[in-house]
């Protein structure tokens, strides 16, 4: 299917442990309409090295395969498409390398994003795929590398995600491709004990349906019915019996005949198998549908806010706020003088200043998180905050930015080191530390007429009426010294009047 109307066509890229997904759609209204999908099984987590790499065979194999998901990708507007990289490339030691080369073929950045986000937008991808309810759904999704869990009704309220998935089951329980009753068993019984830590919010008291989606959990409901073990298209116990009956009469992965299963989900059906006959055990599921959707069509729905300027980071910093006790009215005060300061220096940006505007108002906002811990050092623990927090709709290397804002945006600079998506950028640094000094007294006037402020190369250079900076001795002081520690990572400040 084809349209002329590129603009309207929105693009989600899922480089997930087991499969790459790639979901093409449009929107009728509120309701997203699939183009077209194409998925290859890659099965990332399982070159996952002793050491904690990737192999180069499994970073060759996926290379290949983005190559030929760039191709679909073409007709799409850069900024109508997301890449995701989830639980493996969260993992690997060496996944910087893996993540400059992906950028490369497909022209855009991935973002990793932490299991708890994958959470919600798989949640978010599945609400478009049933109707409404009052009553509450649980949602799961068994990857390749972790599996996720949600309870909610139009909006998640329990997010958790378990690091355990059909691949690295497999490889753990059933290695080589062996298969027997024991070790089923154990895999089985572990997968229980994982999931009784969340069994309070997950189990089904706390829930009126169960849903399951992707790859593993369609592949097993397929098996199901061709089996005559799901009528309905639903799993349910007796099912999941049958089939693991039906499974360990095979003692090796490449002999197993169920019907309905195909090649290529052979090698790690029996780790999927498990982990969703405990959680069934554990959480009392008594019958599970399918969807259709998942993280990819969640991913879509995210992007299509941010261009119609319903960003749900902008909702995470105002929960965040509230929930420290942020002084709004002093962090608005802030963000505005970084954003004049940003605007000053707009050419320095010329490819990215909506993102950095963005950055900037955020830490502006969020710089003083730590005081809910302390006044002492408060900076190190919004920081902390920051890097640490799960906050949705944020990418792992937008979270990094905001944390190395923080961080520095009073006293010593600290440098962190540069992976990918991220790169210390001082000049930012500097434009957040000036908006707090200007500032410190926290007073709606404090704030200089005609400041201004403009860079080249490495010197910044301030310009203010010199009236004023006999009038602010504190402040010109904190500007002597602001020159100290700016020239630590050889920046200039130059003060005019």
């Amino acid at each position: 299917m084809t349209t002329n109307h590129t603009e309207d066509i929105y693009a989600a890229l899922d480089l997930g442990s087991n499969s790459f997904h790639l979901l093409i759609a449009r929107f009728e209204g509120n309701k997203l309409v699939v183009i077209d999908r194409h998925k290859e099984m890659v099965r990332l987590a399982e070159g996952l090295l002793n050491d904690g790499s990737l192999s180069k065979k499994v970073i060759k194999r996926a290379i290949e395969s983005l190559r030929r998901f760039a191709e679909r990708l073409r007709p799409t507007p850069a900024t109508h498409f997301k890449v995701i990289g989830t639980n493996t490339l969260r993992q690997a030691t060496n996944a910087d390398h893996f993540l400059e080369q992906a950028e490369y073929i497909l022209g855009a950045p991935i973002d990793i994003i932490s299991g708890i986000e994958e959470a919600r937008l798989i949640f978010m991808g599945v609400a478009q795929d049933l109707s409404v309810s009052i009553e509450k759904r649980m949602v799961m999704d068994i990857g390749g590398g972790s599996t996720e869990f949600i309870v909610g009704n139009d909006q998640p309220e329990h997010l958790e995600s378990i690091e355990m998935g059909c691949v690295t089951y497999s490889r753990r329980f059933f290695a080589d491709g062996k298969l027997s009753k024991k070790a089923y068993q154990k895999a089985v019984i572990t997968a229980r004990a994982e999931i009784q830590e969340i069994a309070h919010d997950f189990n089904s008291a706390n829930w009126h349906e169960a849903v399951g989606t992707s790859g593993t959990i369609k592949a097993i409901e397929k098996v199901l019915y061709a089996m005559g073990e799901a009528g309905d298209h639903t799993i349910t116990p007796a099912g999941l019996v049958a089939m693991s009956r039906a499974l360990l009469e095979f003692n090796d992965t490449s002999d197993i005949k169920l019907p309905g299963l195909s090649d290529e989900r052979k090698p790690v059906i029996a780790g999927g198998l498990a982990v969703l006959h405990a959680a069934f055990l554990e959480l009392g599921i008594e019958r599970m549908h399918v969807s259709s959707y998942a993280a990819r069509e969640g991913s879509i729905m995210d992007l299509a806010g941010k261009v119609h300027r319903q960003d749900t980071r902008e909702r995470t910093v105002k929960a965040m706020s509230k929930r420290f006790s942020i002084d709004t009215r002093h962090a608005e005060r802030v963000s505005s003088l970084a954003s004049n300061f940003l605007s000053d220096v707009k050419t320095e940006y010329p490819d990215n200043y909506v993102q950095v505007r963005q950055l900037l108002d955020w830490s502006a906002r969020l710089h003083e998180l730590g005081l809910m811990i302390s006044h002492q050092g408060y900076h190190k623990h919004s920081a902390y905050l920051l890097a640490n927090s799960e906050m949705p709709g944020f990418s792992k290397q937008e979270q990094k930015y905001l944390s190395f804002l923080v961080q520095n945006h009073r006293k010593k600079l600290k440098s962190m080191p540069q992976t990918y998506g991220f790169e210390p950028d001082w000049l930012m640094v500097s434009l957040l530390r000036l908006a707090c000094l200007f500032n410190r007294r926290r007073e709606d006037n404090g704030v200089p007429e005609n400041l201004q402020l403009n860079v080249t190369g490495d010197k910044i250079t301030l310009t203010l009426p010199e009236p004023w900076l006999r009038e602010h001795p504190l402040t010109q002081e904190d500007l002597l010294q602001e020159k100290h520690y700016l020239q630590q990572m050889d920046i200039r400040l130059k003060i005019c009047h």
